[in-house]
């Protein structure tokens, strides 16, 4: 079986993750990067709310790192 290979044309600047189609990359960055609030520190993808930032946050990445980060920052 052949395997299958797709040309990505279009790179997000803040993300990396690739679109094939320019219409993809638009609702990509509308979704993901424009007029966020709460924006994660490890990956740059933005949130309306920090729900659901903290949501991605535990499913993606190590929450109480990240927070230990922040504490470590606030108490320099």
């Amino acid at each position: 079986m052949a395997g299958f290979f797709f040309t990505a044309k279009h790179e997000c600047e803040k993300c990396g993750k690739k679109f094939r189609k320019v219409e993809e990359f638009m609702q990509h960055q509308q979704v993901a990067h424009e007029n966020k609030q709460y924006v994660c520190e490890k990956c740059g993808m933005g949130f309306d709310g920090m729900e659901q930032m903290r949501d991605h946050a535990k499913k993606f990445h190590s929450y109480n790192r990240m927070l230990d980060d922040r504490k470590k920052k606030s108490n320099s």
